[in-house]
């Protein structure tokens, strides 16, 4: 007699709100070890009937039976099982760390110190408090945001930069918090709250993991949770502007523009930032990039062919990457516009650092040695992120391309 596959008993399982989207069929949550896994009513039904440790083939065909609505004979489960199961849900599997995509990372809030924080905040995602607190950012920001741009643009010291910096990085800590909070609010357990390296660039994390338990509005709110906190931080400091003028409040202009482009960016659907997951959430369709991967192969294999090419069949997709294109040539403008900027100054920036420097060095003064640094430190601190932004975005484009033409030639491959 066949073996029957073990798993492991701490797998729980719960249904899985979607959109009626392309995938009509319910789907449900697996839970294991950190890890989760989107699975059909079959799959689950099967999971069940293994977890119910089955001591004959027989019994097996039973249980699935019973939990399907299905008669499948035990040999066909049992491939089913070698097939579609993760290796993770098996007894014998060993506990995988869960990976992330930093080069390196440090938990700073543990869970236990994270949620009583986030209890102190989950109050603010009450819908009546919300609903005035957004059009409330919306109209200060319109009024504050002309005049952050424009001071964005001049000059910047170096002390001025690394303080900015700190600032930057610390509502960014407030980001995550909104993430954790809005899970909180929900009743929906986190995990800590962390700091590491994205590529060069430094970044929070939340583990909010969990969030795939709540309804699919529910984890919009919690996508949105992060940005939410940023723009109740910036009704405080628009007002601050507000009330003591622009001429006098450069230092503030300057935080707002910098809160409001980290905003911006995390919200782009592209990359895996909040707006990837909350279009993901909001349309019912997950791993967006290898949809539109598989998308555009039927439309290259359709385009060969000579088929009639259904658009709106999967137009979330059609959309999703449409919109991907957009923000790509936008960034890249952008990226030109900047590197431009940058060649133009670059020169004059060495120059008076380096006679800065050399002066200092002359007087042989240890303290102005120091600021000369920091100063040229803080004016070279934009070009680095401009040079390391072009590097991320072209070994991104690198991808996409890379995709798209194993997209067109697994179209013609399946012409032949």
């Amino acid at each position: 007699m066949a073996a029957i596959p073990q798993l492991k008993t701490s797998i729980a399982i719960s249904p899985y709100d979607q959109a009626a989207s392309l995938e009509a069929k319910p789907r449900f949550l697996l839970e294991i070890d950190d890890r989760h896994f989107l699975v059909s009513g079959a799959t689950r039904a099967l999971v069940l009937a293994l977890l119910s440790r089955p001591t004959s083939l027989e019994e097996l065909e039973q249980r699935y039976q019973t939990e399907s609505g299905q008669f499948i004979a035990a040999s066909e489960l049992l491939e089913l099982a070698s097939k579609n199961l993760p290796a993770a849900l098996f007894h014998d599997a060993p506990e995988k760390a869960r990976s992330m995509p930093f080069t390196v990372s440090v938990t700073l809030l543990p869970s236990k110190l994270a949620s009583k924080i986030t209890a102190c905040f989950a109050w603010l995602f009450t819908p009546i408090l919300a609903k005035i607190l957004v059009p409330l950012f919306v109209l200060l920001h319109i009024a504050v945001l002309p005049s952050a741009m424009q001071a964005a643009h001049s000059g910047w010291s170096g002390t001025t930069s690394v303080q900015l910096i700190c600032l930057l990085l610390l509502s960014g800590l407030l980001h995550e918090l909104g993430h954790t909070s809005a899970c909180r609010y929900f009743g929906c357990p986190h995990g800590g709250i962390g700091f590491g390296l994205y590529f060069i660039f430094p970044a929070w994390y939340a583990d909010v993991s969990k969030a795939w338990r709540l309804s699919r509005k529910q984890r919009a709110v919690v996508d949105l949770g992060g940005v939410y906190f940023q723009a109740i931080l910036l009704i405080a400091i628009d007002g601050y502007a507000l009330l003591n003028g622009f001429e006098q409040s450069e230092f503030a202009l300057k935080l707002i523009w910098l809160i409001t482009f980290t905003m911006l960016f995390t919200l782009n659907p592209v990359f895996k930032f909040d707006g990837y997951w909350l279009l993901s959430d909001l349309s019912g369709i997950h791993n967006l990039h290898q949809q539109v991967q598989k998308s555009s192969a039927e439309f290259f294999g359709a385009l060969f062919a000579r088929r009639k090419i259904n658009l709106r069949q999967q137009w979330v997709l059609h959309s999703y990457a449409l919109l991907s294109i957009v923000y790509f040539s936008y960034f890249a403008l952008f990226l030109v516009r900047e590197v431009s900027s940058i060649f133009n100054k670059l020169p004059q920036t060495l120059s008076h650092g380096g006679q800065a420097l050399q002066v200092a060095s002359s007087a042989k003064d240890a303290t102005e040695i120091g600021m000369s640094l920091l100063r040229l430190s803080g004016d070279l601190l934009w070009p680095l992120v401009i040079f390391s932004a072009c590097f991320f975005f072209l070994d991104k484009l690198r991808r996409a391309l890379l995709e798209v033409n194993s997209a067109i030639f697994s179209a013609r491959t399946a012409m032949k």
